[in-house]
């Protein structure tokens, strides 16, 4: 009776195993066939460019000098720019641009840390013939990248605007809880990307898109955020926070440079404290330059500052005001 039972459970469990390498063939093949319908449907706004054996997707419009770079949050792209993009474009040359693995870029090499994704960018820029000089406009973790890129290439940028941008500083001043969110385990990551694998982030929206943003918009950033490269370059950035952090830490100041620093009041709505202390450090970012402007804009959330069109102006307005204040500066 006992070796009766026990034949039958290895055969379940034999059973359970086959169906679920069954179940993870057909997730990994329903997630390439996705991924390559995505691609048909959602073709590139901009041009790829190659930048030493990988390509990244670069989309500029309007014309003029200062051009403003745009260096989205951590997990955007250039399609979340929907909002600002095409309104500073009025006034001035502005490039919107994927990070490997984000949107239409290709997957890069890692680490994924703030010098590798600067270093990435100046070689876009050059490759793509955008010269500087330039404004850079970082929003949440692209803030720290700006900071960053213009450490690396101080002569090429003539102003800044770092929208509610994360502060290098976060790991040790924010509560600890709130802090941990910065730098999930590596099991966490391992299964981030297996869900990404086996397609099932395509079915489950772990990052809710903004519903401020136009359908069209919405639908490429589901479409890329269901995709395995993407969350592969997600869970990369995420590895690379700490260095990132450090590298951030040790930049130079930016002299006289033009830097507006525009924050939101609803961050960590919930956590007064966490709240308080995310404010002091948008305070602190002020210190960078000599020629600084600090912007509350009261109501506004972490994301609005970008993806809502009422909340973008303001973060439209501070852009145009550096582009004029740098022009000012270079033309003396």
């Amino acid at each position: 009776m006992i070796k009766t039972i026990f034949k039958w459970l290895g055969r379940l469990g034999l059973s359970l195993v086959t169906l679920l390498a069954i179940l993870s063939v057909l997730g990994i093949l329903y997630q390439a066939a996705a991924t390559k319908a995505d691609h048909r449907s959602f073709p590139p706004p901009g041009k790829l460019v190659d930048v030493g054996g990988y390509k990244l997707h670069i989309h500029c419009m309007g014309t003029g000098s200062p051009t403003v770079i745009l260096e989205a949050g951590w997990g955007a792209s250039s399609a979340n720019w929907i909002q600002v993009q095409p309104a500073v474009a009025e006034t001035v040359r502005v490039c919107a641009y994927d990070r490997a693995g984000m949107g239409w870029s290709e997957t890069g090499p890692e680490p994924r840390d703030a010098y590798q994704i600067a270093n990435e960018l100046h070689a876009l820029l050059t490759t793509a013939g955008e010269s500087g000089p330039y404004v850079l406009v970082g929003h949440s973790l692209g803030g720290l990248y700006a900071r960053v890129y213009a450490d690396l290439y101080p002569t090429e940028v003539v102003g800044m605007v770092l929208v509610d941008t994360t502060h290098p500083d976060v790991l040790t001043r924010l509560p600890e809880q709130v802090a941990a969110a910065f730098t999930p385990s590596e099991s966490m990551l391992t299964v981030m990307r297996l869900l990404a694998r086996l397609g099932i982030t395509r079915g489950v929206h772990i990052f809710p898109v903004a519903t401020d943003l136009p359908i069209a918009e919405r639908e490429v950033i589901t479409a890329f955020d269901g995709s395995y490269k993407q969350m592969a370059a997600r869970t990369g950035e995420l590895q690379g926070f700490r260095a990132s952090f450090a590298q951030a830490r040790n930049t130079h100041r930016l002299g006289d440079l033009p830097l507006i620093v525009l924050s939101s009041t609803e961050l960590y709505p919930t956590q007064p404290a966490a709240r308080q202390i995310w404010a002091e450090l948008q305070e602190e970012t002020t210190t960078l330059s000599s020629n600084s402007e600090h912007i509350v804009v009261s109501g506004a959330t972490h994301e609005s500052l970008v993806y809502k069109q009422k909340d973008a102006q303001s973060t439209i307005l501070a852009i145009l005001q550096v582009v004029e204040t740098a022009r000012t500066k270079v033309a003396r």
